[in-house]
């Protein structure tokens, strides 16, 4: 397939590259430019998808409370040109796919709602209305480090980021369904807004979770009533704990020479992963360290319904896979960046800011359920 347009990608990244610039981060990208083999040129069993019926009658009760033109907006054409139209940055149909939240009744917003409950199960519903509320936090310029998290110091000014308006918060985010909701057939839910994009593909009982990309900006915040929010705690802390865990040599190994200021593999980025795995092998770990690893994986695949059986089969492969990192280990800081590499496990941590920090999981087979060639 043809490689997309990086339209949205050069446009959005104007003013992070203003601050990676301040903070003398090279840019984004850049180990190997060599693309990985094709998903789709190797045969694959999909993962079985427990929720794939309630999910299509929660995405067709949905539907149904929408008028012509917006059906026409949300429910639009499997292909591939499509599916990978989602990004981390703010914005609407110019980027991503599907219907605005603020331009639905009250009532079709919480049908809605309930596809992407019924979709991704607790934790991972959980995770998305956390990472809408962080976009309600910025939209308000509340954040900044709060207590809790290791790693980095506190900011040493008070205060949020300033508040990012209007085009930010709950109400930004977007559903879209690629092909009709089937119990047969294949289709793809999505689900997007600023920091988030969910890629769920169902084939019958069958499918797969990824591309899965959360992200959060502030990272952690106190709401009016008082309560602490952290929702990428569980990724953030895993890793800084297996980090913190690798005796000097094993450090030394998993170092990476290249700076990231993103993940590498994000939007846009589809197959793109590096020729070369490098960092250190989990078969050389400790059983600590081990367990981090373990820690850190199902900190992502446990927002899918899915995600037992995605630990299981990276289980499998935990002697193969690679651990490596950027920056500090206190993955707090701009610039501190931890990579997972296995023959399928890939995830990415990549921290903006001590407030900001970007991540993705991909299934290197399953992307999109191999629906697709990259």
């Amino acid at each position: 397939m043809q490689r997309p347009t990086l339209l949205v990608l050069a446009g959005a990244s104007g003013v992070l590259s203003l601050g990676l610039m301040a903070a003398g981060l090279e840019p984004a990208a850049p180990l190997a430019a060599a693309q990985a083999p094709a998903a789709a040129s190797v045969a694959v069993e999909l993962l079985a998808s427990p929720r794939a019926a309630d999910v299509v009658d929660a995405a067709d009760a949905f539907l149904a409370t929408l008028s012509d033109e917006q059906r026409a907006i949300a429910q639009i054409e499997l292909k591939p040109s499509l599916a990978i139209r989602w990004t981390n940055f703010p914005g609407g149909s110019e980027r991503r796919n599907g219907v605005f939240y603020r331009d639905l009744k009250p009532e079709q917003v919480d049908a809605a709602i309930k596809v992407a409950k019924v979709a991704l199960g607790e934790e991972g519903f959980a995770r998305y209305q956390e990472v809408r509320a962080a976009d309600d936090a910025f939209a308000k310029g509340r954040g900044g480090r709060g207590p809790g998290g290791p790693g980095g110091p506190a900011q040493k000014k008070g205060g949020g980021p300033g508040g990012g308006g209007a085009m930010f918060g709950s109400q930004n985010y977007m559903i879209a369904f690629l092909g009709k909701p089937s119990k047969t057939t294949p289709w793809i839910l999505q689900l997007g807004g600023h920091h988030l994009a969910i890629n769920i593909y169902y084939k019958g009982t069958a499918g797969a979770a990824t591309p899965y990309h959360v992200a959060a900006q502030p990272t952690v915040w106190k709401d009016e009533q008082g309560n602490t929010h952290d929702p990428l705690a569980p990724m953030r802390d895993s890793l800084h704990g297996l980090l913190a865990s690798l005796t000097p040599e094993q450090s030394k190994q998993a170092k990476l020479e290249a700076r990231f200021n993103d993940v590498y593999v994000g939007p846009q980025k589809d197959g793109k992963f590096p020729a070369k795995s490098e960092g250190v092998l989990v078969s050389e770990l400790s059983d600590v360290s081990k367990d981090f690893v373990r820690k850190a994986i199902a900190a992502w695949t446990g927002d899918s319904p899915q995600g037992a059986a995605y630990m299981k089969l990276y289980e499998a492969d935990l002697d193969k896979i690679r651990v490596s990192y950027s920056g500090t280990t206190d993955v707090g800081e701009r610039g501190d960046y931890v990579r997972i590499d296995g023959p399928r496990v890939w995830i990415e941590f990549a921290t903006q800011g001590s407030d900001h920090y970007h991540t993705i999981w991909r299934d290197r087979l399953t992307d999109y359920g191999a629906e697709f060639s990259f």
